[in-house]
């Protein structure tokens, strides 16, 4: 029925790409499924072009070819809505600027014309029968609002884009929303496996694990953190878990198979694992084809607070790179330099705290390496200037390092400036005590 007017919308890569002009704004989303076609078509231009926006979120393929050809960033400038490895790789800290944006907001932001686009691309499956192409397991946390606000929209048809049989109706795109159509070289879906628990991350995974009941409805994300979490539940007498979640990966897919999830006791959208966006190996792209108890939404509904309060004990575990003795968290920025972005983290620190008893818990070591080889502390007494306050100290509830968790909600600056050093590094505590007297916020009778 609709093999005509994709016959007419198809175009080749090459001439996909030579509709860009210098001051564009073009956005590639970015995530599993990068259209991968016209990313190296667009490089070819890059001798001729100036100046062209590029946005992206979190990438996880090879490399963007962009970049490579355009090494002195005369071309194409990265406006970036979440900083990842590759932008960092190819401009360093202080060659792009990063759009401060909350996950949860980014299809409205479109739809509001707050994120203008000139040309939008991602992959997208093969069309079915109805006209549609699926977004698999990533774009559709927010593809449909980008493709709907781009001037031109051009799906890269990608045959290992899969459809996700619980996903959201609008984790699709019908051909009459699409402008042209390339197909491409059908490129693997780019995996992100999760890095191995150990040490403080296994300290700080037990902990966690403590505060988890039978029932609770999980969020948790990428790296050695999560893993050791879920890794420690796997192992655990918990049962009837439920997902929630951002990011849906590895971790959560293995206590889905270990019959861990039920995903029973949830009260918004029961039955099923719920997540914005899925990426990690090919194992978890594999079991994601073949189930229909994870269900794919857009991210405003994934991250919104008020969803995401629904279900009872939400406990939502996430990092940070330092907090400070008010209990300020930056989770995205080294000094002003951006490191990553706000992402959906406050809106699950806002979200867990509505659920009836939900718990948002802030982790990291309470160490970390610095260039020369020294240990600072992530517990700080005041952020330095310039850095993002990614959580506001009056959203804070939990805390936890590899020294304890503390609970500061509710608590004054003098008695959580006290719970906060209590699990700083016991190298660091007295140094941190004596800034604390000098901010007038230690009191003589606080334990030290």
């Amino acid at each position: 029925m609709y093999t005509d007017e994709y016959k007419r919308k198809l175009i080749t890569a090459d001439e996909a790409a030579a509709m860009v002009q210098s001051g564009m704004t073009v956005d590639l989303l970015g995530f599993c499924s990068v259209s991968q076609s016209f990313d190296k078509a667009l490089a070819k231009r890059a001798g001729e072009l100036r100046d062209v926006y590029i946005r992206t979120i979190l990438s996880v393929q090879k490399d963007w070819e962009i970049y490579k050809a355009d090494e002195e960033h005369k071309a194409f400038i990265a406006e970036p809505v979440f900083v990842d490895g590759l932008t960092r790789k190819h401009f360093g800290f202080d060659s792009f600027s990063a759009v401060p944006s909350l996950f949860n907001e980014y299809p409205r932001m479109y739809e509001k014309g707050d994120l203008p686009t000139d040309i939008g691309t991602f992959a997208v499956s093969p069309m079915d029968e109805d006209g549609y192409f699926h977004m698999g397991p990533s774009s559709g946390s927010y593809g449909l609002a980008m493709a709907k606000a781009a001037k031109v929209f051009i799906a890269e048809v990608n045959t290992n884009v899969f459809k996700m049989e619980s996903a959201h109706e609008d984790c699709k795109i019908h051909i009459s929303d699409v402008d042209y159509i390339i197909e491409g070289e059908n490129p693997p879906l780019a995996a992100l496996p999760d890095p191995p628990a150990t040490g403080d991350a296994i300290k700080i995974g037990e902990l966690i694990v403590n505060e988890i009941v039978d029932g609770a409805c999980l969020q948790v994300g990428l790296g050695a953190i999560p893993q050791a979490v879920v890794t420690l539940l796997d192992q655990s007498d918990i049962k009837d878990l439920g997902i929630h979640t951002e990011l849906f990966a590895d971790g959560l897919m293995k206590l889905c198979k270990s019959g861990k999830v039920t995903n029973k006791k949830k009260t918004f959208m029961p039955g099923v694992s719920v997540t914005g966006l899925a990426m990690g190996t090919a194992e978890l792209y594999d079991f994601l084809k073949n189930t229909k108890d994870v269900c794919t939404v857009p991210i405003s509904v994934a991250n919104d607070p008020y969803n995401i309060g629904l279900n009872d004990n939400v406990v939502a575990i996430n990092a940070c790179l330092d907090i400070d003795l008010t209990g300020q968290v930056n989770s995205e920025s080294m000094n002003h330099f951006m490191f990553s972005g706000t992402g959906g983290q406050l809106d699950y620190v806002l979200g867990a705290y509505r659920s009836k008893g939900g718990k948002s818990i802030i982790c990291a070591s309470s160490t970390y390496k610095q260039k020369d080889g020294s240990l600072a502390s992530r517990i700080v007494p005041i952020l330095k200037p310039g850095t993002c306050v990614t959580d506001p100290r009056a959203s804070m509830q939990y805390v936890c390092t590899e020294q304890g968790m503390v609970n500061i909600k509710g608590l004054s600056l003098w008695k959580r400036c006290e719970k906060l050093i209590s699990i700083a590094h016991p190298d660091f505590r007295d140094e941190l005590i004596k800034e604390a007297e000098k901010m007038k916020i230690w009191r003589p009778s606080n334990k030290r």
